[in-house]
């Protein structure tokens, strides 16, 4: 397992996320603000990509998400669906506002096992749209006010079980 959350210039913040009720109205707020284009809506996977599993339970979750590219750091305005989500709570729980802090990694598999080692439990997880790569949500807010996420990407992956 490993034995820090970081290891050098393999893992990297990749992304700062911020829940709306409104993700077009928040992002064009934003492009204005920043000068930047409006970027185009995207989405969560399909559930039969998605494979999403939500409080340890297979689950279907959906949302509209912005996604503003800068050099070294990507600013998300996520929509969550109806359904119940790690989205979802947060939003309904505080409302508007900063979500998650996302790591790029190559080792999904020992990172989720030590972020769980250091007392953050995995909230929710699934494959990305397209299929080539996963994300994970683990509990950060009672230190942080908002949640990890863990990226990973397959043509970076390293071996794992």
């Amino acid at each position: 397992m490993a034995t820090r959350f970081l290891d050098g210039d393999r893992d990297a913040i990749a992304q700062i996320c911020f829940v709306t009720h409104n993700a077009e109205e928040s992002a064009r707020w934003f492009a204005d603000l920043v000068g930047k284009a409006m970027p185009e809506e995207r989405g969560a996977a399909p559930p039969e990509v998605a494979k999403a599993t939500y409080l340890g339970k297979p689950a279907t979750v959906g949302c509209k998400i912005r996604m503003f590219q800068f050099g070294n750091i990507d600013v998300e305005f996520l929509e969550p669906g109806p359904e119940p989500s790690a989205w979802r709570d947060l939003l309904e729980r505080k409302g508007p506002g900063c979500h998650h802090i996302a790591f790029r990694t190559r080792n999904m598999t020992e990172k989720s096992a030590y972020l769980e080692s250091k007392g953050h439990a995995l909230l929710q997880r699934g494959e990305t749209r397209g299929g080539v790569g996963r994300y994970a949500y683990f509990d950060t807010e009672p230190q942080l006010g908002v949640l990890f996420e863990l990226l990973e990407r397959d043509i970076e992956r390293d071996p794992q079980p």
